[in-house]
């Protein structure tokens, strides 16, 4: 636990003095007296795996017994997903979700086992960053609208990569696709690290993947970025056009990470654990650590994610609508 008044600095910068004195108390109370498992949609070496190993370390004060982190894979998270949903809500089942398992899933999969409105307690929001669109070295495209007009040469539609099927990258590239006039078939794997690694072997010669595994491999030249989802440049590729800049005019695209519990988890308990990830967010070395990664710290309360949770049904559930994509 950090120190009192450093503490409560921290908390007041991140909005949430009220609730300093929430958590001291309930630690007295015995929580958490053992392992928290904290379940990860992805394979590990992927941004999400990265983002929550990089805060759990951050939050090993408050959180003395540690984490078992569980990387649930299939379904484009859906399984972490129904997992988290069916734990007992007694705070010791965390989901790290984003907006293809609170959003887009329930739109492209026919039959999604748990309700992203009413199965889950908002705990945080923790971060934001791109995900990026490469091209092996040997595709002649430099930006979105050259790759459009190789693709429309291609005889068959261009294999991409994505670190989940239902994901924001899968959606945000059938999206850029159909502005731009080509086609793609997606192939999705169990996480950013693995669909890298298929793209670098040849597997297929397009990934829309988040930054952290794409970043040493850019700077090597193994692979070449042709834009960057969001509204603005990234710090850490600040030479890669976003979308808009690259072909697709008035186009952003971010990808979001957050943490919830199962529906009825303690108040007591949320404070708890939004306070501790507000408090590592906070950290300059853990905002070193996410930028690094190409992440930027970004913390909501529970009531300010809950709400942002429920615009992200919307406007995520929209454009998958639009892009007429289903999956069995």
């Amino acid at each position: 636990m950090l120190p009192d008044m450093p503490r409560r600095g921290l908390l007041r910068a991140f909005g949430l003095a009220p609730l300093a004195l929430a958590a001291p108390a309930l630690a007295q109370s015995g929580y958490p007296s053992r392992p928290v498992r904290v379940l990860i949609g992805s394979a590990p070496g992927g941004a999400t795996d990265i983002t929550a190993r990089i805060l759990a370390e951050a939050m090993g004060a408050a959180f003395p017994r540690g984490f078992a982190i569980e990387n649930r894979t299939g379904a484009g998270g859906n399984l972490a997903a129904e997992t988290a949903a069916r734990a007992p809500a007694d705070g010791y089942t965390l989901l790290f979700n984003d907006a293809a398992m609170m959003a887009i899933n329930p739109v492209l999969f026919r039959n999604v086992p748990f309700d992203p409105a009413n199965d889950f307690t908002a705990i945080a929001h923790v971060a934001e960053f791109p995900f990026v669109i490469v091209v092996r070295p040997e595709v002649p495209a430099r930006n979105l609208t050259e790759l459009a007009a190789w693709a429309k040469t291609q005889a068959d539609p261009i294999l991409f990569a994505s670190p989940n099927t239902g994901s924001q990258h899968h959606l945000g590239m059938e999206i850029i696709a159909q502005r731009l006039g080509f086609r793609v078939t997606h192939v999705g794997f169990r996480g950013g690290g693995p669909a890298t690694t298929a793209i670098l072997g040849g597997q297929m010669p397009l990934g829309s993947i988040g930054m952290p595994p794409l970043v040493p491999h850019l700077r090597e030249g193994k692979l070449r970025a042709l834009a960057v989802s969001t509204g603005t440049r990234s710090p850490q590729l600040p030479d890669v056009p976003t979308i808009a800049e690259a072909g697709v005019p008035g186009l952003s695209l971010a990808v979001w990470y957050g943490v919830v519990g199962p529906r009825g988890t303690p108040p007591e308990v949320v404070r708890y654990v939004s306070e501790a990830l507000a408090a590592a967010l906070a950290k300059p070395e853990v905002q070193q650590k996410l930028g690094s990664q190409g992440l930027t710290a970004r913390y909501m309360p529970p009531a300010e994610f809950d709400a942002f949770m429920a615009e992200e049904r919307t406007s995520w559930g929209t454009a998958a609508r639009a892009a007429n994509v289903t999956i069995e």
